[in-house]
């Protein structure tokens, strides 16, 4: 369980460091994108490299979101149960997310591999590298779901195994 634990804080940090010098990068593409507009210098690459990183952001954010409890849930019916009934409704709950996220998991990669032979618009780059990005991001979410899936026996409070804020 520590190293799971240890695992997902891990991905968490890289994570949170991948996510942010990718809107770091979309920031500047976009802040030269205008600069460049401005001063007649065409950059038609710039477009593309932004949407391609909003979509990674979003899907690497994703699970860092989902790992400090920075999703929307409504947690007050729950809250509001039995202690062990409210621990049957979280492993319940768990299991849900868990198996839809490992169905879509296999579907996205799927998806991902069969984009490697389609390339951008203007940037010739393969698109499986850019879809690979939800794959990656559903996985350490799963990592995430599985450590607080096995902290929820063991919790003596339902507030802090709850998944959403």
């Amino acid at each position: 369980m520590k190293i799971l634990d240890g695992i997902s804080d891990a991905l968490e940090r890289i994570g949170l460091f991948v996510a942010t010098a990718i809107l770091l990068a979309v920031f500047l593409l976009v802040l030269f994108g205008v600069v460049f507009r401005y001063t007649n210098i065409r950059f038609a690459m710039y477009e593309e490299l932004a949407r391609w990183g909003l979509v990674g952001m979003t899907f690497i954010g994703a699970s860092v979101a989902l790992k400090q409890k920075l999703h929307v849930g409504i947690n007050m019916l729950v809250q509001a149960l039995p202690a062990v009934v409210a621990k049957a409704c979280m492993v319940v709950a768990y299991l849900v997310i868990m198996t839809t996220l490992t169905v879509a998991t296999i579907y996205s990669f799927r998806a991902a591999l069969g984009a490697a032979n389609m390339t951008g618009d203007i940037v010739p780059l393969s698109m499986m590298y850019i879809k690979l990005t939800l794959p990656l991001g559903m996985i350490m979410m799963l990592v995430h779901l599985l450590a607080g899936f096995l902290k929820v026996f063991k919790a003596k409070d339902i507030h802090s195994v709850l998944i959403g804020s």
